[in-house]
């Protein structure tokens, strides 16, 4: 592990900017700068696989030496490495709040070069029409980036914090979360965290209703079981088919996988927030929307009929892909499927294999490989820091409306909750369908109004909860 500290000796770092204490920015002129860091945050390469974070770790320790923001590259293996920084409360230590980190991750995914629009590519950074375009836009450099600048700004106006504020910008959350686990699992003890933002949801335009905005902010994420279903039997030539050979068992056994029909689960955070969105819609909807029973006997129905709602209020079997093959002249005496398995709480990941273990009971020679397994978690809504980020999303615009939802992938928060952290998944960014389709898709994008105001948004919630 290589640990880097730079800008501790004024004479190393200059500010590039000042102003009087306990101001807030001009956000015309904060949102500009922002979407420029952002362009050059997105034409570092830290594409995953490799990663190669280093790249966007030392893009965004270029900006807090310029601030005089002490910071810590931790490169835990090579080319793979987190970013640290901190603003300390400036009262005595025993009498501050527990930190809050500001955490995101500096990888992003891969992307079919060919498929963009020209001049505008994955790792371009280009500012156009009133967008900024690459990987990692939305998912999520433009969270870290303006995440970064909150922690900027609050020393540039010399906040009096009665908590300190931390940056955790780590590798490898698209694949394996190695950085956070590393976070989690050799640092923590240098961070201790009451509360995180991260990840996890926006505000999306018409999700419910027409003309309304609904600002998703993800308390909980589903629970993982990864695992490979394995099929034996005897291997012999493609030209003679025989019964019992392991392609055969393993078409039987995930045709067996496609007949469950789980149940669905409204959990609370559903009813939360459509009991807000009824509240902001008022009249007959409010009362609809905010009884569990209507709900639940209304909506069910309709919730079931969308595979992304779906999703939302069951636990989930997913076969995403088969190996084992050889040459199509030769049948293997193994062969195998991946299985995605998406949990509500309350449904372990032993509950899950158990599941899959009796569906495919009746198929000899079946046997299953845990890849990786995490249990659901959640964060409580009823927390200061939650109704901080909730009424800076809204602002008090009509058509507005800030609610708590479980999100069914999986962020660095899922390992943030067991330690205690209250963590919360917005990217404060009001998007429309389009938008969202950019996100491992193709032309990845965020307003520059989005990052001026999602600046503005993050910091002030930040600022509800740390300034004294």
């Amino acid at each position: 592990m290589i640990s880097i500290f730079l800008c501790l000796a004024g004479h190393l770092c200059r500010s590039s900017a000042a102003a009087e204490p306990g101001r807030e920015p001009d956000w015309d002129k904060a949102g500009e700068e922002a979407v420029s860091h952002l362009s050059g945050y997105l034409s570092t390469d830290t594409v995953n696989p490799p990663g190669n974070e280093l790249n966007g770790a030392t893009y965004l320790a270029g900006l807090l030496a310029a601030e005089q923001i002490p910071y810590e590259i931790d490169e835990f293996l090579p080319g793979r490495a987190n970013l640290y920084a901190r603003v300390a409360a400036q009262i005595p230590e025993a009498q501050r709040t527990k930190p809050i980190c500001l955490v995101s991750h500096i990888d992003v995914v891969t992307a079919e070069l060919d498929k963009w629009q020209e001049g505008r590519g994955p790792l371009s950074g280009t500012v156009a029409e009133g967008y900024v375009y690459g990987r990692g836009a939305l998912d999520m450099k433009g969270l870290g980036l303006i995440e970064t600048m909150t922690l900027i700004w609050s020393k540039r106006l010399d906040i009096s914090l009665k908590r300190d504020i931390i940056l955790l910008a780590v590798a490898d959350e698209e694949i394996d979360s190695l950085g956070m686990r590393h976070v989690v699992e050799k640092r923590w003890a240098d961070f201790g965290c009451s509360h995180a933002v991260n990840e996890g949801g926006m505000g999306i335009q018409g999700l419910l209703f027409e003309g309304q905005t609904a600002w998703a902010i993800s308390t909980a994420e589903k629970g993982v079981l990864w695992t490979r279903m394995i099929a034996t039997g005897q291997p012999g030539h493609g030209s003679t088919p025989r019964p019992g050979m392991a392609p055969e068992k393993l078409h039987r056994a995930v045709e067996a996988l496609y007949q469950y029909r789980p149940k669905p689960r409204i959990g609370d955070q559903l009813m939360e927030f459509l009991a807000r969105a009824g509240a902001e819609r008022g009249g007959v909807l409010k009362g609809l929307l905010g009884a569990p029973a209507t709900v639940r006997m209304l909506l069910t129905k309709r919730l079931m009929s969308n595979p992304v709602t779906r999703a939302g209020v069951t636990d989930t079997i997913h076969v995403t892909g088969f190996g084992g093959a050889n040459e199509p002249n030769v049948v293997p005496s193994e062969v195998w499927a991946n299985i995605d398995c998406r949990l509500l709480p309350g449904t372990t990941p032993a509950m899950m294999l158990d599941r899959l273990k009796d569906l495919t009971s009746d198929v000899p020679d079946i046997r299953f490989e845990v890849l990786s397994e995490k249990e659901s978690n959640t964060s409580p809504w009823e927390d200061p820091f939650f109704d901080a980020l909730a009424s800076n999303l809204v602002d008090g615009r009509a058509g507005h409306f800030a609610g708590p939802v479980l999100s069914v992938g999986f962020t660095d928060s899922l390992f943030l909750r067991p330690l205690g952290v209250h963590a919360y998944g917005i990217a404060p960014f009001e998007v429309t369908g389009e938008d969202m389709e950019g996100m491992h898709g193709h032309n990845e994008r965020v307003s520059t109004a989005n990052v001026r105001d999602g600046l503005r948004r993050l910091y002030r919630a930040v600022m509800q909860v740390s300034a004294q």
